[in-house]
């Protein structure tokens, strides 16, 4: 190849370099950069009691610890999160949207949780992973979405919207909305069906229960309330509470107690500067 032509493709090359770069800029200022400098990173950590029904559909309440988590950037440190939000990370960030990725705990079931559930066997904890996207509307108005993939004890997806009205006053915040969530086969199967064999085992242990399929849709319905405090040395405490409602064939299994649903707790998280360099 002569001088002449390799000069054209290095000049090609370097065009198209260049081309991709910016355009990679852009990309990323559209996503939600508001300045070419980097931003500091802060963790927020804690931890939650949360007095919540046995297993879904239960008359009787356990207590069970729950994990606070989520890394912003500095220009998210005041955005909303509610007390029931799963752990979370952003990786899009704009003046009004936000998406990334989130994952849950679900603990499972025990048969030892009600004498209704005697010949259904355990169901083990599973883990859900999946992704999230939440839009501000108004500046006192945040929706958010979450769809989860659980694997272990049940597989299938799961899925909630909410929507919350946020008032501040100083340190204090308070916010209140809707809940809605919804649940794949395989989880409606796991915590509300009854199979031919299960059927016939809660039978022979004096728990007859009649063989029940539990199709994918709309589980449950409710609205949350929370009340915030913000301390000056980066921690905040609060208080919440849920009520839910069992929807169609989660309402109809012969497995639930109470239709009616209620959760409550307490929280207290921390959040720090980790300084830059994430991405």
């Amino acid at each position: 190849m002569s001088a002449y032509r390799c000069g054209r493709v290095a000049l090609l090359a370097m065009g198209l370099s260049f081309g991709l770069g910016t355009a990679a800029h852009a990309a990323e200022f559209t996503f939600g950069q508001k300045a070419a400098t980097p931003e500091d990173w802060y963790v927020t950590i804690g931890a939650r009691g949360v007095m919540q029904p046995s297993y879904p559909g239960s008359d009787s309440y356990k207590v069970r610890p729950g994990l606070i988590l989520s890394i912003a950037r500095a220009s998210e440190r005041n955005v909303f999160r509610s007390v029931d939000d799963n752990p979370s990370i952003a990786l899009w960030n704009g003046n009004a949207f936000r998406a990334g990725v989130v994952g849950r705990l679900d603990w499972g079931r025990s048969e030892s949780d009600s004498d209704r559930l005697r010949g259904m066997g355990d169901v083990d904890f599973s883990i859900e992973a999946g992704g999230f996207a939440e839009l501000y509307p108004l500046d006192w108005l945040r929706v958010r979405a979450e769809l989860r993939y659980g694997m272990g004890g049940f597989e299938g997806l799961r899925g909630d919207l909410r929507a919350d009205a946020i008032f501040r006053e100083g340190p204090w915040r308070f916010a209140i909305g809707p809940r809605l969530s919804y649940a794949s086969s395989g989880y409606m199967e796991t915590y509300f069906g009854v199979t031919d064999t299960q059927s016939i085992m809660s039978t022979l242990l004096m728990n007859p229960l009649p063989t029940y399929q539990a199709r994918s849709g709309f589980d449950q319905v409710g609205a949350t309330a929370q009340l915030n405090y913000t301390f000056e040395n980066g921690f905040e405490a609060g208080i919440f509470g849920t009520y839910g409602h069992l929807l169609g064939d989660a309402a109809d299994s012969p497995l639930v107690e109470e239709k009616n649903q209620f959760t409550a707790g307490v929280s207290l998280s921390y959040t720090f500067n980790m300084g830059q360099g994430l991405w």
